[in-house]
Formats: C-alpha cells, sequence, structure tokens
C-alpha cells in the first residue's frame, strides 16, 4: 500500500516530536499538527484542511532544542525543551 504524504519538512530529525491537535482548548488550533524542530529550536504549527496544508507558521522561536510534544487530556500542549532543560505548557489567549 502506498500513502501519499501531505507534508514534509526537513527541519524536524526525530519520531517523537509531533503530535495531531485535537482538543478543544484552542478552537483555532485543533486539528493541527505541532512539530518540535531540535536543530532550529521552535515550535512549528501546520494547518490541515481537507487533506492539504494551507498555512505553517514557526512558535516560540529560539526557545531551545525541543525535544518533545505532547498533548494532554485535558487539551493542552506540552513542550519539553533540551536546553534549558524545561517543561513548557502552551495557554491559549483567546
Amino acid at each position: 500500500m502506498t500513502v501519499k504524504g501531505l507534508y514534509f519538512s526537513v527541519t524536524v530529525t526525530a519520531d517523537n516530536i509531533l503530535t495531531f491537535r485535537t482538543g478543544d482548548r484552542s478552537k483555532n488550533w485543533k486539528y493541527n499538527l505541532m512539530l518540535g524542530s531540535l536543530p532550529l529550536k521552535h515550535l512549528e504549527r501546520v494547518v490541515i484542511k481537507n487533506n492539504s496544508v494551507l498555512h505553517r507558521e514557526e512558535l516560540l522561536e529560539g526557545i531551545g532544542r525541543v525535544r518533545n510534544v505532547v498533548m494532554s487530556p485535558d487539551g493542552y500542549i506540552f513542550l519539553s525543551i533540551e536546553t534549558p532543560g524545561k517543561i513548557l505548557r502552551l495557554i491559549p489567549s483567546e
């Protein structure tokens, strides 16, 4: 079986730094991909609709090497940053 990819990012170099946002905590980010970047030290948001990438944006530029991105059961996004060692929770402003 062959699966056609929707989005290809050369900035992501590890397999544990991607999460698909499904929670209602931030309605503008629902069904978005959240990708951490080890070498470029930022979080990337990819907006997908009807199997197409509509938009991408870099968030938290220069934050540090993003080691993991997860969505908690209550809908918050958490990031683990390598240097300095931190765990961050994103809180929607809406």
